[in-house]
């Protein structure tokens, strides 16, 4: 069994704003797909787990009579029980917690976790969403990609950038070495079968975003690796390298990008 990768529990220090504001939502195709196939219905209950600002929770919470979020986060949490209630949903019951050990008692009919399930224990998650599952509902991993990976210059450019920018202010060390090796290890499919669930698949949807310099410093504001923490005093020197870096790719400064998003869906047995 692979070794767990370990992170600092205050990467997302400072992000709360930046997350919500420019981080793309997950299409309606792919929400629409994942909801026929987990086939909710009147009374359901979803568990949002690693929850952040409540990308997931949000574009749920119309279809569940309750959810609970869940992050560690309090900023990220506080961020996001301010904007329900401005929106008026109160529907949702919002914990500071681990997913690891928060005390929330099922059964729920979705297990959600956006864009964080490789930050987790993920052998502890698992058993713990099997246990709060009811029979033959499902366990959702859910993530978007990031605007650098892709095949355009501007890409490439604004890659080489950040990799830059996390040696000049030592921030390497707020990514495991290795991470991705230990997912590849132990992939998600094998972790959660072992678990005891039907893998029922990866669920794949492609959606056009346009980009500017000022959404893209935005994104890159939202992250655990450099943030505005991770920055320092160096932020203005960092946008305005960045800005000119990637102007001399796309002079307009419009960056076209076709995004991928997914969903992995287990189902717990009948």
């Amino acid at each position: 069994m692979a070794e767990r990768p370990t992170y600092r529990t205050d990467l997302y220090r400072g992000t709360a704003g930046y997350y919500d504001r420019f981080r793309p939502p997950y299409p309606d195709q792919l929400t629409s797909d994942l909801l026929a196939r987990v086939e909710v219905g009147a009374g359901d209950r979803l568990l949002d787990l690693a929850c952040g600002t409540g990308q997931v929770a949000f574009a749920l919470a119309e279809h569940f009579d309750e959810i609970w979020a869940v992050d560690q986060e309090a900023e990220s949490v506080g961020f996001a029980r301010a904007k329900a209630e401005a929106l008026g949903i109160y529907k949702i019951h919002w914990l500071v917690g681990r997913a690891e050990d928060v005390a929330v008692t099922g059964p729920f009919d979705l297990v959600a976790v956006g864009n964080a399930f490789h930050r987790l224990h993920r052998e502890t998650v698992a058993a713990r969403a099997m246990s709060w599952l009811g029979p033959g509902r499902c366990l959702a991993l859910l993530w978007g990609g990031t605007p650098w990976r892709g095949a355009g210059r501007w890409q490439a450019e604004m890659s080489a950038v950040l990799d830059e920018w996390v040696h000049r202010v030592d921030a390497a060390d707020r990514v495991p070495a290795d991470w991705e090796k230990g997912l590849a290890r132990d992939p998600t499919p094998q972790l959660l079968e072992r678990a005891g669930f039907t893998y029922l698949g990866e669920f794949a949807f492609a959606a056009e975003h346009t980009w500017t310099v000022e959404t893209l410093v935005g994104f890159v504001y939202s992250t655990s690796f450099l943030n505005t923490e991770a920055l320092g005093n160096h932020v203005q020197e960092f946008e305005e390298e960045l800005a000119q870096r990637l102007l001399t790719h796309e002079p307009v400064g419009v960056f076209p990008q076709t995004i991928r998003f997914a969903y992995e869906l287990a189902r717990r047995p009948v």
